[in-house]
């Protein structure tokens, strides 16, 4: 009995794993100008019978490229082992089985007897530094690549805008009730668009961070990241937009928010009292959470309010009137069931 429980939970864990890898790379191989820039990047990059490291290679995608291109030895590390066969299959089923190898592991803890002329890796998260980018490319400039090699990308800065997020006027949607302070507690949760369509930008696009990836020693600071607006209009302005601008190399970049697998982070606002103003934006990322302040000063006075889920979290727990230890044992009694 206790074999057939087991072997049904490993069974639901391979389903829900497998459904969303296959999601995942099958929204990464449909976007169009994702595919053209790196595909081109790659092209402009590469000499015949070079040597070429991907990284957190997917679904092999670009190794096939390389090896397609010309590229005489591909390497293909993967840290999913369920990717693993998907890549080597593909390179199969696209002739270049011989010259591409595929490794299982994390770059930066894999041991690899080669100097490669490209380095070519897709670890940039919606926020860019989420899938450890940084890490991983000085880890392999350090270990992997060549005197006068080549990363791809080069570089990558994090850009934000004040905007608007086009959502249904008010909740509950289709019926009656007063949930105004369930709204108030969402604008502390940042989303994940896709839908480019719902956001309208107000103000010009401002750098947060730019790093150079090529030359990027240490993890940059992210906890007090900043951006600001001379006299902005602020009716129509509920959230800042914040995505990436990607450098592969020189003269081709890819910005997420005209992607369609990247998805744009919308730091929501409560609307400001003055319509017009100097907009501050300050952005703090850590490994748990978000914290974000928007501020406006006008002729009158000066507008601030600061979000973070962990806020919305605390709160919570305060009308809950939970203590800290009660909290912890039910989220732990919880993750058991």
């Amino acid at each position: 009995m206790t074999q057939q429980v087991d072997g049904g939970a490993a069974e639901a864990q391979l389903y829900s794993l497998t459904c969303q890898l296959l999601t995942i790379h099958e929204s990464l191989l449909r976007d169009r100008s994702r595919n053209t820039a790196f595909f081109e990047a790659l092209r402009r990059s590469l000499t015949k019978g070079a040597t070429v490291l991907d990284i957190g290679s997917g679904s092999g995608v670009w190794a096939i490229a390389a090896a397609k291109l010309g590229a005489g030895q591909v390497v293909a590390i993967e840290q999913e082992p369920l990717l693993v066969g998907l890549i080597s299959n593909l390179a199969q089923e696209n002739g270049v089985a011989d010259r591409v190898r595929v490794v299982q592991g994390n770059s930066t803890q894999v041991q690899l007897d080669i100097q490669c002329d490209v380095v070519i890796s897709e670890t940039i998260g919606h926020v860019i530094f989420d899938e450890q980018i940084v890490q991983i490319m000085i880890d392999a400039r350090r270990r992997f690549l060549k005197p006068g090699g080549i990363l791809i990308p080069g570089g990558v800065t994090l850009l934000a805008a004040p905007a608007h997020y086009s959502v249904s006027d008010q909740l509950p949607a289709g019926i009656s009730g007063d949930f105004s302070y369930f709204e108030s507690l969402i604008l502390n949760v940042p989303v994940g668009l896709t839908d480019k369509n719902r956001l309208e930008l107000i103000g010009e696009p401002r750098e947060l961070l730019r790093v150079d990836l090529s030359t990027v020693e240490a993890m940059p600071d992210l906890s007090n990241l900043h951006a600001s607006w001379r006299q902005l209009e602020t009716k129509n302005i509920n959230c800042f937009a914040v995505w990436a601008e990607v450098s592969l190399v020189q003269g081709i970049n890819v910005e997420t928010i005209k992607t369609t697998s990247w998805s744009t982070t919308v730091y929501r606002t409560k609307p400001f009292n003055q319509p017009q103003g100097d907009a501050e934006f300050k952005l703090g990322l850590t490994s748990n959470t978000n914290y974000w302040t928007t501020a406006l000063t006008g002729a009158e006075l000066r507008e601030e309010a600061s979000y973070s889920p962990a806020f919305a979290g605390r709160e919570l727990l305060a009308r809950s009137r939970m203590t800290g230890d009660l909290f912890k044992n039910l989220k732990f009694g919880l993750q058991q069931n």
